[in-house]
């Protein structure tokens, strides 16, 4: 299986354009992507959790992420803890409008480094933690650090929600080069634990803008995205032999017990990074390749599918200015290694 860092790069590749999906006439309409490497319920899981958005939509000042109810949280990990990487793309206004890749680390810090930061991003000084995004702009070398605050959440928020992610951007007026982000994801370790049940999992961030060519603020124009993450997924893999040393490689895929349509299922062999083929699922979920082989070959199977849903699957979050604009679902399912003998 890929590392949780590569499906992050992939993720990050595979969201660009997803916003075209939304709707087409609004300034801005970021979309959070939620992708669970682990699926099975009470189990703990890396979460891949992202912000993407357009060049041509307003800068991002803050965004707030919600994990579902049912989904335990552990924060007690010491200062200095690695929670995950990280990755994001940016456009330099200050550049010529240049865009450049960045990447890094996120590690938990002392809140009381941030007291006065906290308050100023969510009017809260004190959290139950404090994670930091140590980002380097590749090319230039630029340093950017973004704190993260990390809270269970009462009362309200209660309902739709166990922990909130809250963290405020400088945007083009305060960063070097007038950087602005349009994509960034990352990967969270050690922290979630599945719901019990197999329900699917609604995450849900709110995005605020600033107000078009300023520094200041827009909180009316704040949104909502919704990310789904299915609470069954399922992927199978078998091998038909034939004759002539050809093997055909078949398998399913299911989505909360239904066939999903259109993702590409990669094939592999130990030892290879890339996939020896990339059937896509027909309508019943269905996949098959055709490989001729000259020894017994191992293999197994992966769908990594991020997609942009038609409407918003829950209710919008009460209070939120603009209400839900943009959903996707997102889900990662990897096969145990399957034996292919070839026959004369």
């Amino acid at each position: 299986m890929r590392k949780p860092m590569r499906l992050a790069v992939a993720a990050g590749a595979a969201v660009v354009g997803l916003a075209f999906a939304g709707p087409a006439v609004a300034a801005y309409n970021p979309t959070l992507i939620a992708l669970s490497t682990n699926n099975a319920p009470g189990r703990p899981t890396t979460m891949i959790l992202g912000h993407t958005q357009e060049a041509s939509e307003d800068p991002t000042v803050k965004d707030t992420i919600y994990a579902p109810p049912g989904y335990g949280v552990t924060l007690t990990q010491p200062a200095g803890t690695k929670i995950g990487d990280i990755t994001a793309h940016l456009i330099l206004r200050g550049a010529g409008n240049a865009e450049v890749d960045a990447d890094g680390q996120v590690v938990t810090d002392t809140q009381a480094n941030y007291t006065a930061a906290a308050t100023q991003c969510t009017g809260t000084p004190t959290h139950e933690a404090v994670w930091r995004a140590d980002i380097t702009v590749q090319g230039t070398g630029t340093q950017i650090q973004v704190p993260i605050y990390v809270d269970h959440v009462v009362g309200a928020e209660a309902t739709f929600a166990t922990a909130k992610l809250q963290l405020c951007l400088a945007g083009p007026f305060g960063t070097p080069n007038g950087a602005q982000l349009l994509f960034a994801i990352f990967n969270v370790n050690g922290v979630f634990t599945n719901p019990t049940s197999t329900t699917d999992r609604i995450w849900r961030a709110t995005f605020t803008p600033y107000a078009p060519g300023t520094p200041t603020p827009n909180p009316a124009g704040t949104t909502e995205g919704q990310a789904l993450v299915p609470g069954r997924v399922s992927l199978s893999l078998s091998v038909k032999r034939l004759k002539h040393r050809v093997v055909i490689l078949q398998g399913r895929l299911l989505i909360d017990g239904q066939p999903f349509r259109g993702a590409t299922v990669e094939l592999f062999v130990p030892g290879k990074s890339k996939p020896v083929a990339k059937p896509k699922t027909s309508r019943t979920g269905r996949y098959s390749v055709r490989k001729r082989i000259k020894k017994p070959t191992r293999y197994h199977a992966e769908v990594f599918f991020i997609g942009a849903l038609a409407s918003c699957p829950a209710t919008a979050i009460p209070g939120v200015p603009q209400g839900c604009k943009t959903a996707t679902v997102s889900f990662l399912a990897v096969t145990k290694n399957v034996l292919a003998r070839p026959r004369r």
